[in-house]
């Protein structure tokens, strides 16, 4: 199910429609990747509309099986599986922004060599501690790491010295000598400062976008279509641009 964009006027008329004087409880269920987002714009969406948000942050693949068991939500936040959804959800997701998945190195560490599928195999290999988040979460930037090793055909050997982690900015893991190569998005890479976001060899550059949805069991379907608008309308973009995301 594709992501679709807004229209200025439609953003417009659903924001009003929730920011009326009766406060509505919004329970959200994000995907961790959303994470900056939310916490940086929902204090603004509250102050605005009165309405109170609630959000339970966790890996994709366990938020997507929570909504499959039947856990009620207003809105989620996810970066891909929609289609496992569909009877969960009220209309087409709508997409909120998109960064990209790589690695991290200090800042004042050289910059790895990951011109080529062999060099990034090299670079993988060589790596004495790798800190990537673990895949059965279902979060996005653990899968793709997960397919890439498999793909270059050296799993075993990378998860030989890897740590697997959840819901951490994993380049944090860099500053304390734990691992010198962490691997997740590139907006949760660059929210740690002292580290260099480290892109992946063109053929496996990915850029992973998350959307937002209304459930179908939300309490107030128009509060909810207001928060998921709010967060799409062009004036909260340079927020979104700063904490290493791009619109849309």
């Amino acid at each position: 199910m594709a992501s679709k964009s807004l229209s200025s006027l439609a953003v417009a008329f659903t924001f009003l429609a929730g920011a009326s004087t009766e406060a509505a409880e919004i329970k959200v269920l994000s995907a961790n990747g959303a994470k900056l987002i939310l916490e940086a714009l929902v204090p603004k969406f509250e102050s605005e509309t009165n309405n109170k948000v609630t959000t339970s942050y966790g890996g994709a693949g366990v938020l997507r099986t929570r909504i499959l068991d039947g856990e009620a939500f207003d809105v989620t936040f996810l970066p891909a599986g929609w289609s496992e959804i569909e009877d969960k959800i009220d209309g087409d997701p709508v997409a909120i922004a998109n960064t990209e998945f790589g690695m991290a190195v200090l800042a004042d560490a050289p910059m790895p060599d990951t011109s080529s599928s062999d060099a990034l195999k090299e670079t993988l290999l060589s790596a004495k501690s790798i800190v990537y988040t673990d895949p059965k979460t279902g979060d996005i930037s653990g899968v793709l790491f997960t397919r890439l090793i498999e793909r270059l055909s050296i799993a075993d050997e990378v998860n030989k010295n890897s740590k697997l982690v959840d819901g951490s900015l994993n380049a944090a893991f860099l500053l304390n000598g734990e691992a010198d190569l962490a691997v997740q998005l590139a907006n949760e890479i660059l929210a740690v400062p002292g580290v260099q976001f480290v892109p992946l060899p063109p053929q496996f550059r990915i850029s992973i976008t998350f959307s937002g949805a209304v459930g179908t069991s939300a309490t107030d379907s128009a509060a909810a279509k207001s928060l998921i608008h709010f967060l799409a309308r062009p004036a909260v973009a340079p927020v979104i641009r700063s904490l290493g995301y791009e619109p849309g």
